[in-house]
């Protein structure tokens, strides 16, 4: 009993207290809130940016790959064809007594996905235009293997986008077929097939959109379907350099263009033989009846394959000052261009391989509670709604990997579309209707800042995929840190121009801001 009284009687002492104190607590407080000068974000200024054209990246070892032509405002036009080589989806193929081709489809699946019964919205399409698509066969061989200088075999092979020229003298001149125009913006509605599966029997699929086009049935009866061919088909290996593959082209139907990607690594991805068996059958009767067996045979899109690029890029980079920036950055996506921004660029008085303002800076100690790039798109250079991408991608161009601020984001997530919004802020509004991006940097300004950490070169790409850290090989760069560029940047072909360092309008011209509290 005693306990419980005491107990009870703190209880109510502590109460009392609290909110006898209720006021003069909370007016301290605010005091002490209104007290704090908050200092005004530190702007580094010292900053050099300036573009950089790449004429040839590698484009084998993927599965998403473009076909057609986009026509960018700013930047020009850009074509794309496809060359792949196809894969036995099952080697020493069993094709029966006389077998014979009905039909032979070749067919890619759009990207897309079922907003009702049987529409579809589609992916990865870029323009309103049309195309007819040619087939040709190729005799280049593409080995897996790149032999090396000394035959060290050792690494894979790298085919580039540049390559067309090379190869041509190995592609048939003539098509083996030229498809219909085709129209990829109209093509919403689900495809309704009919695959005969028994003489009396007829399987009805309904499959998302996709480009089907039929192909020679006499090429692949003797190519394929031929007894005397079967030595070709035991294995892949064997295969690929009997029949090496395929170059795929976009006959564009100008003056519009149109582009789009494609999964070739999709399992409705193929070229798909139809065929017959007829078989005669003696009945109890005496009669005979024939009995047809109706099979297919898919060879698929595996395998090496790539883009070549044709690329008609209008933007002169070739005398970047790469001493003191520029007043516009260029950005574009596929066989395209990147930016390079360097921090704390001004004058070294004491040849310490710092700036005096690094310098200074690093002796303040301040707390970095916050540091952001802002990059302002230029729309009055590039004012069509074609050069606006969501995202932009960021790295460290010296030790070509992510900033530590990509690790540390807490909005990572599986959907790319929404994935590090923290780090790589998705193209954004201002108060003043003004488009820009954010992209916070706190980890990397303060490990410059207060842990000695090297101030390194930094590369902007145009990007579809955040999530996408891969990167892929260039040839011809000027130096070391352009020998790579994330892969992220050839899944569009986008383009977009934002305000540099040397930008005339102050309000977007390329700056640094540091948010800071000081720990003296």
């Amino acid at each position: 009993m005693y306990k419980v009284t005491l107990r009870s009687l703190a209880s109510v002492f502590a109460l009392v207290l609290l909110l006898s104190c209720e006021n003069e607590y909370s007016e301290v407080g605010i005091d002490f809130i209104n007290s704090l000068e908050v200092p005004p974000p530190y702007e580094l200024e010292n900053i050099v940016a300036y573009s950089e054209k790449y004429t040839s990246i590698q484009t084998n070892g993927f599965n998403d790959y473009f076909l057609g032509g986009y026509v960018d405002p700013v930047f020009g036009i850009t074509e794309t064809k496809i060359l792949t080589q196809v894969s036995l989806s099952q080697t020493r193929p069993d094709f029966g007594e006389n077998p014979t081709i009905d039909s032979v489809v070749f067919t890619l699946p759009f990207f897309s996905r079922e907003i009702e019964s049987g529409i579809y919205e589609l992916d990865s399409i870029y323009g309103e235009g049309s195309f007819k698509i040619n087939i040709y066969e190729s005799n280049q061989f593409l080995r897996d293997i790149d032999p090396g200088e000394n035959g060290e075999f050792e690494e894979n092979q790298i085919y580039y986008s540049d390559q067309e020229n090379e190869f041509s003298p190995n592609i048939e001149n003539m098509p083996l077929v030229t498809s219909d125009v085709i129209k990829p913006s109209d093509l919403t509605s689900s495809v309704i097939l009919f695959e005969k599966i028994e003489s009396d029997a007829v399987d009805t699929l309904n499959l998302s959109p996709r480009i089907r086009i039929q192909m020679p049935i006499q090429y692949f009866q003797e190519k394929i379907l031929a007894p005397a061919n079967s030595q070709f088909l035991v294995s892949n290996n064997v295969f690929r350099n009997y029949l090496r593959g395929f170059l795929i082209e976009a006959e564009q139907q100008q003056p519009v263009y149109s582009m789009s990607m494609f999964n070739l690594g999709n399992a409705d991805a193929n070229i798909t033989i139809y065929y017959t068996n007829e078989t005669q059958v003696e009945e109890e009767d005496g009669t005979t009846t024939t009995d047809t067996l109706f099979s297919q045979y898919a060879l698929n899109f595996s395998g090496n394959k790539l883009n070549l690029y044709d690329n008609n890029f209008n933007v002169d980079l070739s005398n970047q000052n790469i001493e003191e920036g520029e007043e516009n950055i260029y950005l574009k996506g596929g066989e395209g261009s990147s930016a390079v921004i360097e921090l704390f660029t001004g004058p070294d008085t004491d040849g310490n391989g710092v700036s005096d303002e690094l310098d200074q800076l690093r002796e303040n100690r301040w707390l970095i509670n916050e540091a952001n790039l802002n990059l302002y798109l230029n729309e009055e250079v590039a004012p069509s709604s074609k050069n606006r991408i969501n995202r932009v991608f960021l790295i460290n161009l010296d030790d070509r990997r992510v900033l530590e601020d990509y690790g540390r984001d807490p909005t990572a997530n599986d959907n790319p579309n929404i994935s590090r919004q923290v780090h790589l802020g998705p193209l954004n509004i201002d108060e003043n209707g003004d488009r820009f991006y954010k992209i916070r940097l706190t980890s990397h300004i303060s490990n410059v800042l207060n842990n000695d950490s090297t101030n390194v070169r930094l590369g902007l790409y145009v990007s579809s995929n955040v999530n996408q850290t891969n990167l892929v090989n260039t040839r011809n760069s000027q130096s070391e840190a352009f020998e790579s560029v994330p892969r992220s940047m050839l899944e569009t072909p986008r383009g977009i121009v934002i305000h540099g360092n040397k930008s005339a309008v102050e309000a977007k011209k390329l700056k640094l801001k540091i948010f800071y509290t000081e720990t003296n």
